[in-house]
């Protein structure tokens, strides 16, 4: 699903109306992480400023892209017709962002925006239709009492192993959702989403994997330009697969699955584990 989605993500990005050309290459981005986590809410259409964007965008579908900082007026439809938004979403230079299009644990409609940890380790989120979680990794719990729509952070060092690793209802540790034995990857956060109800058996865990090295890949990267100005016959593009110099409006992308846009601020409880 996720191969086929990034795909579909580009060849979306090149068909993209003039106007995003006015966002020109620069290294002023941030990250965002953006996850459709409304079931039975397929073939959600995004546009910008009233001009169509991306279409199709099924439930758990999910990308990372680097976006232009700054602020973007986007909106939803649905079957043709405008359902939600237009509403302004802004990502600063430099920050790390998820984005989540999710029922609130009554079943409604929303979405949320998160800020996400510069540091290794692991980031649950809670966007499911249910009530509060605990957070479970080597049979304890990490974090408890974790509503829907908001996170909570795990930070541990490259390498630490976290046995089974799950969501349990709140202040226990038998697990409802099982992501397994999670290794904290270098340079790396892992991001769980839990989407979806189990009055329809559709809640599940979302997993991305995401790069927390924003600002560091950016200076390289900025380095090796000027490097190669100078004296080297060679370029490595660093942090963007060499995309972004292919000129494909990354913004575009990161707006692509927001199939709600009641934006709301999330409260964020933090757990850390020794090494």
């Amino acid at each position: 699903m996720k191969n086929k989605f990034s795909i579909a993500l580009a060849a979306a990005a090149l068909a993209v109306v003039p106007a995003t050309a006015a966002l020109a290459d620069g290294h002023d981005t941030a990250q965002v992480t953006i996850v459709h986590g409304v079931p039975g809410a397929d073939g959600v259409d995004i546009t910008a400023d009233g001009a169509p964007l991306l279409e199709g965008v099924n439930f758990t579908d999910a990308a990372t892209t680097d976006v232009p900082a700054g602020t973007y007026s986007i909106a939803v439809e649905a079957d043709g017709e405008a359902a939600i938004g237009p509403v302004d979403l802004t990502f600063s230079e430099g920050g790390i962002y998820a984005v989540v299009a999710h029922l609130t644990e009554d079943g409604d409609l929303t979405a949320t925006q998160f800020d996400v940890n510069d540091a290794e380790g692991i980031s649950a989120f809670h966007t499911a239709a249910f009530p509060a979680v605990a957070i479970v990794a080597g049979g304890e719990i990490q974090a408890d009492d974790l509503t829907n729509g908001n996170a909570a952070q795990i930070d541990a060092p490259a390498g630490t192993e976290l046995p089974g690793v799950g969501v349990a209802a709140a202040g226990t540790t038998d697990l409802a959702l099982e992501a397994g034995d999670v290794t904290i990857p270098a340079d790396q956060r892992v991001l769980a989403f839990a989407v979806g109800s189990p009055d329809d058996e559709t809640i599940q865990l979302v997993v991305e994997v995401v790069d927390i090295t924003v600002e560091d890949e950016v200076d390289e990267e900025v380095d090796e330009e000027v490097e190669e100005e100078v004296e080297q016959p060679t370029h490595v593009d660093s942090g963007t697969g060499g995309l972004l110099n292919a000129g494909l409006p990354f913004w575009v992308a990161a707006l692509m699955i927001m199939g709600a846009l009641g934006i709301a601020a999330p409260a964020v409880a933090t757990a850390r584990r020794r090494s």
